[in-house]
């Protein structure tokens, strides 16, 4: 034994909760969309310190991080769910395997 103990369960649950993260990411992305403001908001005096650039540069770096934590959460759910369907594939092979062993045997079956 590997001293490993997998519970495909508790993978799924995690699974189902990096794509409850990975739609809130996605959310906050769009909602710095739409936080975008036009240059004349910041006046002259913004206009004369390009607070306007600054703001519409950091603005933009915020929701491409958004977007790109959301993909890393969808993938990492993606590869959790194949993980756990793997060791539910493995378990259920085992015991089917054990079964039919067990029935070879002399007295075996259930």
């Amino acid at each position: 034994m590997s001293g490993f103990d997998v519970d495909p369960e508790a993978l799924l649950a995690h699974g189902a909760g990096s794509e409850q993260l990975a739609d809130k990411f996605e959310a906050l992305a769009s909602l710095l969309d739409r936080a975008r403001v036009d240059d004349q908001c910041f006046g002259p005096i913004g206009d004369a310190l390009r607070l306007s650039a600054g703001y519409h540069s950091a603005l933009e770096e915020c929701e491409e991080l958004a977007a790109q934590a959301a993909g890393f959460l969808r993938t990492g759910a993606e590869m959790t769910r194949e993980s756990a369907a793997t060791y539910l594939g493995v378990d259920d092979g085992l015991t089917r395997a054990l079964d039919a062993i067990g029935d070879a045997l002399p007295g075996g079956g259930r």
